[in-house]
């Protein structure tokens, strides 16, 4: 009886503590939505694309140069112009990436030939016929974040809708859409880019030291003044 009332209170305490790390994971990290209010903020035309997967698992290997106590699951691109120039910048959940110009893709101007398409096309669900979807338990996605200058607009997509060439009635009408012809672009870019190590964590900007700077503010304001 007393194994089963101590089984039982270690799981209490284990569901309370996971509990509280999921909150605290929620809180700390860097969110999509987080990302893109600080473009927002400078009025900037932008795309930001997210990419994700659900039902598997993202292998991380321990590298000096990333943050620490902090594994990245997914990828966040931000594109934009300023001041004449284009630029992207790479985010995750932990951190920020350095910024870096690029010179074969106007955001703005992408934008301003498609941004009604990319408001109202959607990504058709993997059909078999009139009744019958497809669908698998994992998979990637790609979830966008769009400023044009007058609306901010989502759009995003499971990979999978894109495949079944000869098994899926929406395979053509998907592959064509405006936002699909948009991700092939950005990825070829970013492909270039992760090739060549062109992005550089900024330590500086870890979920995890911004939460030690903040709490050392706190301490040293509770200090009595001399």
């Amino acid at each position: 009886m007393k194994t089963v009332i101590t089984l039982i209170f270690v799981l209490i305490l284990s569901s309370c503590a996971s509990k509280k790390n999921a909150e605290s994971k929620g809180k700390s990290e860097y969110t999509f939505e987080q990302i893109v209010q600080d473009f927002d903020s400078k009025k900037v035309k932008y795309i930001g694309m997210k990419k994700y997967c659900v039902g598997s698992v993202r292998l991380n290997t321990i590298n000096p140069k990333d943050c620490a106590n902090c594994f990245s699951d997914n990828d966040i691109y931000i594109f934009w112009n300023e001041n004449g120039k284009s630029y992207v910048q790479k985010f995750d959940n932990c951190s920020e990436f350095n910024r870096i110009e690029i010179f074969d893709f106007q955001p703005s101007e992408f934008l301003n030939n498609n941004s009604k398409e990319l408001l109202t096309e959607k990504v058709g669900r993997f059909q078999i016929d009139d009744e019958t979807y497809s669908t698998i338990s994992h998979s990637c996605f790609r979830s966008f974040i769009l400023n044009d200058g007058q609306s901010k607009f989502e759009n995003k997509f499971d990979n999978y809708d894109l495949t079944g060439e000869n098994k899926n009635l929406n395979y053509k009408a998907n592959n064509e859409l405006k936002i699909i012809m948009l991700e092939k672009e950005l990825n070829k870019i970013i492909t270039e880019l992760e090739n060549d190590n062109r992005f550089e964590r900024d330590k500086k900007t870890c979920y995890n030291m911004r939460i030690k700077h903040t709490k050392s503010r706190k301490f040293i304001q509770k200090q009595p003044k001399p």
